[in-house]
């Protein structure tokens, strides 16, 4: 089913968008030129701000149930179709393989990805960050090998060389942890246009706080959680000032038999 969504920022004479396509224009690769990527994220929150509370099945931080919908997964999965590249961790990566992350590296939409031949964009790349190499050879990732570039700064020559003889791409970075201008030189080097991560708030704070970061993209349930143990957008670690925001649009979506409703919000991150 195709729901509607009203738009209620900027006021403008069309506001009821199909929710299906809400994010497939403008083209994002096609908005900074040629020269400069655009980077984008998006994070599903409760009102009370939390990405992620503690699930006790799994002992980790996941998103909690109570803020899910399909209108959310169908607005992330547009925004995922525009992406040049995809990046995400070794957090992920490990997730996938336990089962309480989905499948979420390449386009299972037959109708996102006759858009992008329609718009003529290649194949999607996917980056995975990782500092310790620590997740497994499987089956999510060993099919999608020949599109996957592992960036490291591990320091275990017999982990890259298994990566390596198994065929996968391992670059060396230097420091402890990736950084944001590392991913960003990598990025220019390989002209990829369109940056989406599927990774968790570490990277995204650091492009922030590097104003790498162009577009923020908030699904905010109306939902509060109220739980001790949670994740957020933002954790504090690499932010040393506020950032101030632009908000961009701003629709809302209600349920009607149940009365749930889901905010979504586009912001420009970037800094002049």
């Amino acid at each position: 089913m195709n729901q509607i969504i009203s738009k209620i920022y900027p006021k403008s004479k069309k506001n009821l968008y199909k929710s299906n396509t809400l994010y497939l224009k403008p083209v994002l690769s096609r908005l900074n030129g040629s020269s400069k990527p655009l980077y984008f994220a998006n994070f599903l929150s409760s009102v009370d701000a939390r990405i992620a509370t503690y699930d006790k099945n799994h002992s980790k931080l996941l998103t909690p149930p109570d803020i899910k919908s399909n209108i959310d997964f169908s607005l992330f999965c547009q925004l995922h179709a525009q992406a040049d590249c995809l990046v995400t961790n070794t957090h992920y990566i490990n997730g996938l393989n336990k089962g309480y992350y989905g499948n979420i590296l390449s386009i299972k939409d037959a109708n996102l990805q006759k858009w992008r031949d329609r718009n003529n964009l290649k194949n999607q790349k996917i980056i995975i960050l990782s500092n310790s190499l620590n997740f497994p050879i499987n089956k999510n990732i060993e099919n999608l090998k020949d599109e996957i570039t592992i960036l490291t700064t591990s320091n275990n020559d017999r982990k890259i060389l298994n990566l390596r003889k198994n065929n996968f791409r391992v670059l060396k970075c230097r420091g402890k942890n990736i950084s944001a201008k590392q991913l960003n030189k990598y990025v220019i080097e390989n002209k990829f246009k369109s940056v989406y991560f599927i990774a968790g708030p570490t990277i995204v704070e650091q492009m922030i706080s590097e104003n790498l970061l162009d577009k923020l993209y908030c699904s905010t349930s109306m939902t509060m959680m109220g739980t001790e143990k949670y994740d957020t957008i933002v954790r504090g670690n690499f932010l040393k000032k506020p950032i101030k925001l632009k908000l961009i649009s701003m629709y809302i979506y209600s349920k009607n038999k149940t009365q749930e409703q889901t905010l979504f919000q586009v912001f420009d991150t970037k800094r002049k």
